[in-house]
């Protein structure tokens, strides 16, 4: 039987503030690790703005925050000549368990004291979200033109976990992370994770109080399901993408050895699924759009549900856009992925927002 549930927003132990440092160079090594600029993929052309940094357009990806999330460190721990440049252990420090800051769960929610045997188990990523509350391309690079030289760009991390749900096939950890410029809440970031195994017997349930007034929210995109008529892409996953995306902070070896149990070869990212499905439904919404140029992607959510492996074929399928009369100038979309050779749904219930530039109050 598990523990009653918990909820104290004040406990600090569910709370981390990290920071990443990045420069224009990462943001092209994410871009190519997502597939953009691959020879014979989609909008190829308009895909030179995130892999040349001397485009006139040239900006972020906008699901490269997500990526910051496994290098970020304490800022203690930054010695001032490295700036955290390097390929990093695995786990990264948001995701590990020390006695005064949470990992992926902290200590004051186990009802055991062996860590390592629940750093042992593997961790699931379930669901991804992310907002944007402000626009990345004018703020990030906003004094750093094409002749000066790549200086880091800092952004602060805020990570809250929102709630642990101890179940019989393990237990689910909901995060929260606030992207911070200065002094600009960017974007909010949502993600569950499944320790697949961690028996309910041994965490406390916790659940943090929803607060209000808050400038920084978290409005996830609901989920608009339609049978409507649907565009189908084809993309395919090449041998080397593993071995390109963690050079983005991911280095968990899963991705480059496979696992034990799986003879299928090494697992794609789930957030490298997820940048290959975003260019996609990014080029959806600007062919269908008038002003083709002139769409923002303002939030998306998807559930991850198999995973996909490099060299496979995925079917990324999508609904809309949905014109949303509820706020000004937004259009949403619905998409899924579908692994061809297993004909598995991998990514379910992802829908995405968008907002005419012109109208955006980023």
């Amino acid at each position: 039987m598990s523990a009653p549930m918990r909820n104290d927003n004040n406990n600090d132990s569910t709370k981390k503030n990290l920071v990443a440092y990045f420069t224009k160079r990462d943001l092209v090594i994410y871009a190519l690790g997502i597939g953009c600029c691959s020879s014979g993929e989609y909008n190829e052309q308009d895909e030179l703005r995130y892999v040349y940094e001397r485009h006139p357009s040239f900006e972020m990806f906008p699901t490269f925050l997500l990526s910051l999330n496994f290098t970020a460190e304490s800022e203690s721990n930054i010695p001032k000549c490295q700036m955290m440049m390097g390929i990093r252990p695995f786990p990264p420090e948001s995701m590990r368990i020390s006695e005064h800051e949470p990992g992926i769960i902290p200590k004051a929610f186990l009802n055991t004291t062996s860590v390592e045997e629940m750093e042992s188990l593997p961790i699931l990523h379930m669901s991804q979200s992310l907002v944007f509350h402000h626009t990345t391309d004018k703020i990030l690079f906003s004094n750093n033109n094409n002749d000066s030289l790549d200086n880091p760009v800092k952004v602060s991390l805020q990570t809250d976990i929102v709630s642990l749900r101890p179940r019989k096939v393990g237990t689910f950890v909901t995060s929260q992370t606030k992207y911070y410029y200065r002094d600009y809440c960017i974007a909010t970031g949502e993600m569950t994770a499944l320790i697949y195994g961690l028996s309910p017997n041994k965490v406390i349930p916790w659940q943090r109080t929803p607060t209000k007034n808050n400038s920084c929210n978290n409005n996830v995109p609901k989920i608009s399901v339609t049978e409507k008529k649907k565009t189908v892409y084809k993309v395919t996953i090449p041998s080397h993408a593993t071995l390109l995306y963690r050079l983005s902070g991911d280095y968990n070896p899963i991705h480059v050895e496979g696992t034990s149990d799986d003879d299928q070869g090494a697992i794609l990212h789930g957030l490298c699924t997820l940048g290959y499905a975003t260019r996609i439904i990014l080029r959806h919404v600007k062919t269908m759009s008038d002003k083709s140029n002139d769409v923002r992607l303002t939030a998306i959510r998807c559930n991850f549900m198999k995973p996909v492996y490099v060299g496979d074929i995925l079917h990324i399928e999508v609904w809309g856009p949905i014109c949303n009369t509820t706020i000004d100038g937004n259009t949403s979309t619905n998409f899924r992925v579908l692994r061809v050779a297993s004909k598995e749904t991998v990514v379910d219930k992802g829908v995405a927002e968008f907002q005419r530039k012109d109208a955006s109050k980023l």
